[in-house]
C-alpha cells in the first residue's frame, strides 16, 4: 500500500504477499518499515470471500467533502 509513484527507497511502503492454496488465504513475506515485521495470518477462504464482498459494496471510504454523507 502507498502511493502510485512510491518505492520501498523512497518514502517507505508495505508489502504482503497473499497466496491462496485451497480454503486458505496466507498474507506473508511483508516488507516495510518496521523493525519486527507482522506474523503470517491465515484466513479461512469462504470467509475472506465474504468479506472482499462485504468491503467492495460499502463504500463510506469513499465519501469526502465533495460527497458528504446522505448526498
Amino acid at each position: 500500500m502507498g502511493e502510485p509513484e512510491c518505492t520501498g527507497g523512497c518514502c517507505g511502503h508495505l508489502s504482503v504477499r497473499l497466496l491462496r492454496s485451497g480454503g486458505l488465504v496466507e498474507w506473508a513475506d511483508w516488507r516495510g518499515p518496521f523493525v519486527q515485521p507482522p506474523p503470517e495470518l491465515h484466513f479461512d477462504a469462504r470467509q475472506y470471500d465474504a468479506e472482499l464482498a462485504r468491503a467492495r459494496a460499502d463504500r463510506w471510504w469513499e465519501r469526502s467533502a465533495r460527497h458528504p454523507a446522505g448526498q
